[in-house]
């Protein structure tokens, strides 16, 4: 250490592959997340008994989902009960399976136990009590791949809305998922189905990608943010360019060249419609500018040029993404 340096300018000695960029165990605020946020805090203080939220594949839903449950409970000061049921188990018309997945991922301690009405009693004395401990007598339920669920599983949603609703604890369904889940509102409302509708799919909003410059830069700057380890004073930017973080260079900045570079690789690849970047799309590349060409690499590069934007934009596997995911069309 350079004498007179403070402990504090020393650069954070991390083992190789454990920082949080790494592992993928960080949170971002995208434009799209906070758009999202402000609409689900306005469901839950009109007390909407849910909403449907989709968006194409990779784009970013399930970290949307995790960064807003760790801000609800910071702006609700633990106040409202809330429960993110994963896509990990495959749903089928089977009642007491339905119940048991509900069950475990609330965090109940015998989710198996019993018959089925014994399930159904428990889950929903369950919420109950956790309702009528809150002051705002509100239960949210956050149900991933929703495309999935069955008229089946909203009856039973329906039965347990009503067991709440009787004790005057209001539950909200959050129902997240693919494009079909819309597709699925409008074929429910031709048919007659208002009883799903009105109870969980009055409300809805559609999660988009990255589509403009700002957006670009929004993300970019939650490196700029971002500590590991938290408090230290280095941020992901700082930790993976140190030298040109000193002298004022920010991941913000590059927000055009970003972009430009995205806009380049579906000119090469002949994508034909308006850009959208998924956010997995986005993050992976930057996580590849960091990692593969910050001081930790073999290149250790001073800072991110254009033409290390575009090489990221390919090594991230976005080309293969908008083809397989997205069914991006090129150009004749």
């Amino acid at each position: 250490m350079v004498v007179g340096q403070s402990r504090e300018a020393e650069r954070p000695s991390i083992p190789a592959g454990t920082h949080d960029l790494e592992l993928d165990a960080y949170l971002l605020p995208t434009n799209e997340i906070k758009k999202l946020l402000k609409k689900l805090v306005e469901w839950i203080e009109v007390r909407s008994p849910g909403g449907i939220v989709y968006g194409r594949q990779r784009r970013g839903k399930t970290q949307a989902i995790s960064y807003i449950q760790k801000v609800l409970d910071h702006r609700y000061a633990g106040e409202l009960p809330n429960f993110f049921i994963p896509a990990k188990h495959k749903l089928t018309a089977n009642e007491e399976h339905f119940y048991e997945l509900l069950l475990k991922w609330v965090g109940h301690s015998y989710p198996f136990a019993g018959k089925k009405n014994q399930k159904f009693d428990r889950l929903s004395k369950f919420l109950q009590e956790k309702g009528e401990k809150s002051k705002y007598k509100q239960v949210v339920i956050i149900i991933d791949e929703a495309q999935s669920l069955l008229d089946a599983h909203y009856k039973w949603l329906i039965d347990l809305y009503n067991s709440l609703d009787a004790i005057q604890v209001k539950l909200i369904v959050l129902l997240i998922g693919q494009p079909e889940l819309k597709s699925t509102k409008s074929a429910y409302i031709v048919e007659g189905k208002n009883h799903i509708v009105g109870r969980f799919m009055i409300k809805e909003h559609e999660l988009f990608g990255a589509k403009t410059v700002e957006d670009f830069r929004v993300c970019l700057n939650g490196y700029d943010t971002l500590e590991y380890p938290e408090g230290s004073g280095w941020t992901y930017t700082r930790y993976y360019y140190p030298e040109a973080y000193a002298e004022g260079m920010r991941l913000e900045h590059c927000a055009k060249d970003l972009f430009e570079a995205f806009a380049l690789v579906r000119q090469e690849e002949g994508f034909r419609g308006d850009m959208e970047v998924g956010m997995q799309d986005l993050t992976t590349t930057i996580k590849c500018a960091l990692v593969k060409f910050g001081v930790e690499s073999k290149k250790k590069n001073y800072w991110i040029d254009l033409a290390t934007w575009k090489e990221c934009v390919k090594q991230a596997g976005y080309v293969d993404s908008e083809v397989s995911f997205n069914g991006a069309k090129r150009e004749k």
